[in-house]
């Protein structure tokens, strides 16, 4: 599973008529997988996240364009589509949850269980941490069943048993958008259009658009008139530093609920073990950081980052010429943002980040939102567990014989008991 190449839909804001073609190479994909005589009752559906979230809240018209031409490329697909649309934030994250604890199997439990609820505990669910360019999100089941914050709070009944799940999407806290307001935040106190960036290494530089950079909605606010119009960003490697200027995006300052993640959110004490997917898993896993039998410790962690944000720029490029150069050139930043995230953030400690999982793949199905946006989609699964036999025909027939079995011998262990027959008595003398 490698990071997704190209921009999403929502960069062919300025291309509308471009954007069916982000889906060519996917469709064709599914083509080869899927038998062709099975295309047609094949169902497709389109799901669009904070990338479309975010280009609505700043064009609704532009945004409802490009979903429009990709539905009319799906259209014309020999697949059967269903439909299109941005999904919430809060719909992702569930999505999410729900992906990795069906792939566990943490929802079902064995045909002997379901007749012993009371005397066993069902398996526990895993948390979801999801990553992605232009948001955030945290799920799990926490131990209190009342929420603080309902809004945060979701009820899903499955396979018979109920979960009351917290949730919470963080819009324009995926590690582009953070990245931007990370660098609006450092403009604050420019004076000339070069700024020198502990997040990139040593001997990188880049100029970036001050346009641009205030186009998202998650930069607005920071708008301010610049007496130049390119950022000239020039990189000094100093891991320490990037996580100073990261942390200044999570605002702690005040908290009306009696534990908060960050800018005044409602966040339930941290619960069990978490799945950490999607970005999370393509830096860490570009970093070494992501071992599926025992994640490095976060002291490990935060050494690899040092060393490899202060490695040069010219020395980082030799080692990874496959890499393209804009994501190679912010794993520094990213991987920093990472471990900010989930410690200062989250509130993830050493011992509780020992619970977290990165993972590209559960079995051979991805990791991420988009199964248990179809499972839903589907009704694959029910709310109800279904009565399941615990033992097979062939173990019911064999349970039958043997039960019979063993009837028949204590009747006739009973009649000779309590009526001898003539040939077990004494004789008579």
């Amino acid at each position: 599973m490698d990071e997704p190449k190209g921009p999403g839909i929502s960069g062919y804001s300025q291309a509308v008529q471009n954007a069916s073609r982000s889906l060519q190479h996917c469709l064709e994909r599914a083509q080869e997988v899927v038998p062709q005589q099975q295309h047609q009752e094949t169902p497709v559906y389109l799901g669009a996240t904070a990338g479309m979230r975010l280009l609505s809240l700043d064009n609704r018209h532009v945004a409802m364009e490009v979903l429009s031409a990709v539905e009319n490329k799906l259209r014309s697909s020999p697949f059967n589509f269903q439909g299109a649309r941005i999904i919430t934030g809060q719909e992702e994250g569930a999505y999410g949850w729900i992906t990795i604890n069906y792939l566990l199997g943490s929802f079902k439990q064995s045909g002997w269980l379901n007749f012993l609820p009371k005397l066993t505990s069902i398996k526990e669910t895993v948390g979801a941490l999801d990553l992605g360019g232009a948001s955030t999100q945290i799920t799990f089941v926490p131990e209190q069943e009342q929420s603080e914050s309902q809004e945060n709070s979701l009820h899903f009944r499955l396979y018979g048993k109920s979960y009351n799940v917290y949730t919470h999407s963080f819009l324009c806290y995926g590690k582009d958008q953070a990245l931007r307001m990370k660098l609006v935040r450092d403009l604050q106190n420019a004076e000339t259009g070069r700024l020198q960036d502990p997040c990139f290494h040593t001997g990188y530089e880049r100029n970036v658009s001050i346009r641009d950079l205030y186009a998202s909605p998650c930069t607005a606010n920071y708008k301010q008139s610049l007496a130049f119009p390119q950022l000239h960003v020039v990189g000094s490697g100093d891991y320490q530093a990037c996580q100073t200027r990261i942390e200044e995006l999570f605002n702690k300052t005040s908290c009306p609920y009696s534990k908060c993640s960050f800018n005044g959110i409602f966040l339930p004490p941290l619960q069990g073990h978490f799945g950490a997917f999607s970005a999370f898993y393509f830096v860490m896993n570009f970093l070494n950081l992501s071992a599926e039998s025992s994640p490095a410790p976060l002291n490990s962690a935060i050494s690899t980052m040092k060393n490899f944000c202060s490695r040069p720029w010219s020395e980082v490029k030799a080692a990874y010429p496959q890499v393209k150069e804009k994501y190679l050139s912010e794993y520094c930043f990213s991987g920093t943002y990472i471990i900010s995230l989930l410690k200062t953030g989250y509130g993830f400690s050493l011992e509780t980040w020992q619970q977290i999982q990165f993972l590209g793949k559960i079995g051979s199905s991805d990791a991420g939102w988009t199964l248990g946006y179809m499972l839903n989609l589907t009704n694959m699964i029910p709310a109800e567990q279904s009565l399941m036999r615990p033992l097979s025909h062939a173990g019911y027939v064999g349970l039958m014989v043997l039960s019979s079995l063993v009837l028949v011998g204590a009747l006739l262990l009973g009649w000779c008991i309590f009526r001898k027959p003539r040939c077990l008595r004494k004789g008579i003398v």
